[in-house]
């Protein structure tokens, strides 16, 4: 299992150079009022998921390890 600043160590780059193909294209319009709560909208299940991810991989870790 990597350590948490191996782990960011590895994912802070590929997220950064992720980003710059999904930044705004043409008639991506951020200033639009609805803008904020369409964004939420998507990424709060990603959110959710990985939150839950870790939770039962946590628990799943912790169950094995009292066997």
């Amino acid at each position: 299992m990597l350590k948490k600043t191996e782990s960011l160590t590895l994912l802070l780059p590929m997220f950064i150079l992720a980003s710059e193909p999904v930044l705004a294209h043409p008639g991506h319009d951020h200033s639009h009022w609805s803008a904020a709560m369409i964004h939420a909208l998507w990424i709060a299940p990603v959110i959710l998921a990985t939150g839950f991810a870790v939770y039962r991989f946590r628990k799943n870790k912790h169950s094995k390890g009292q066997e």
